[in-house]
């Protein structure tokens, strides 16, 4: 059995795209049944991979599970809960709050005076997406949108809007209803949370999903992840790669890195099992 016998990965970005990525939908699922893995979520800023996945499921049938979700970010009208019911119906599993429309996003690469990618561009004169009017209360649009969330049983992303939303979503989103809630990269500066906010999260019941991406491009260190899965409970994180960009390595690769930096680092099989097979396909399947 392979590294990633069983493995699925919750984030990777393919083509088509308006951003160059290093394999399309076709070849992720090609390359992910080569591993052995159990499956892959398609993920895209651009609004619904529902779609997408329907087709890779229909066309390489049983070797893989494809499942395919929906960011809510401007390029389908932000917090639109018809756009949102209509990819739940196509089968979305994950909704994912804004990531590059999402105010915070905008105002850390404004901060840093640099483009993540080409999407950047695109969004460089708006003002971006926060799920707070200006009293500091949930918009309504957003409740909608976790109603429909809790409804369908979905697993909601907190996407590029950082902890201080994150804060006031959390609690919303429980009285709505929605079991299942993941704090997408924490070690990402967009997204940065210290450990004892962290700890907050999974005491809301929150999963942390560390992405290799961030490793891989210098965003974060191994060391201070792997203490912090530690510090928070292998059983409340998982590890998916978020990765698909054209320069970095391949989303096997990048997960088949993280299997081996845990082993090396005294996380053993059944760990290692958790964080990337069976965290993620219980969110996903239960």
């Amino acid at each position: 059995m392979g590294k990633l016998s069983g493995a699925l990965d919750m984030h990777i970005h393919g083509a088509p795209d308006i951003v160059k990525r290093k394999l399309s939908d076709i070849e992720i699922v090609r390359d992910a049944i080569t591993h052995g893995m159990y499956g892959v979520v398609l993920k895209t800023h651009l609004g619904s991979t529902a779609e997408r996945a329907a087709l890779m499921q229909e066309l390489f049938g049983a070797k893989l599970r494809v499942f395919g979700g929906i960011t809510l970010n401007n390029f389908i009208g932000g917090f639109n809960p018809l756009a949102l019911q209509v990819a739940l119906m196509m089968g979305a599993k994950i909704v994912w709050m804004p990531t590059f429309t999402a105010k915070t996003h905008l105002i850390y690469e404004r901060k840093i005076g640099k483009a993540v990618n080409a999407l950047s561009n695109v969004c460089a004169n708006i003002e971006g997406l926060s799920i707070l009017d200006d009293n500091g209360k949930i918009l309504d649009s957003v409740v909608k949108i976790l109603n429909l969330v809790a409804k369908h049983n979905a697993v909601l992303g907190c996407g590029h809007i950082g902890m201080e939303e994150v804060k006031a979503l959390i609690p919303v989103a429980k009285a709505c209803g929605v079991k299942k809630i993941v704090y997408n990269h924490p070690n990402n500066p967009i997204n940065a949370a210290s450990l004892e906010e962290q700890q907050w999260l999974v005491s809301q019941g929150v999963l942390l999903e560390r992405c290799v991406v961030d490793l891989v491009q210098g965003l974060a260190d191994w060391k201070i992840i792997l203490k912090e899965i530690r510090e928070t409970g292998v059983e409340n994180n998982i590890f998916s790669t978020d990765l698909g960009q054209f320069t970095n390595i391949a989303p096997t690769k990048g997960l088949e890195l993280a299997h081996d930096i845990l082993l090396e680092n005294h996380f053993n099989t059944q760990e290692i099992s958790k964080l990337i097979c069976e965290n993620p396909r219980e969110l996903l399947l239960t």
